[in-house]
């Protein structure tokens, strides 16, 4: 492995980790577009 291919190795990794923090953590799993404590669903 070169050391181009490490860097895209940790450029892709990294951005899987942050995608993860946004998601999950930052957020506390809420959807994505929503800020709120409580997402309005649709009821059948």
């Amino acid at each position: 492995m070169g050391i181009a291919d490490v860097l895209i190795m940790i450029l892709i990794i990294g951005g899987a980790v942050y995608m993860l923090y946004r998601s999950l953590w930052k957020k506390k799993g809420h959807c994505q577009g929503c800020d709120s404590v409580a997402c309005e669903k649709k009821q059948l």
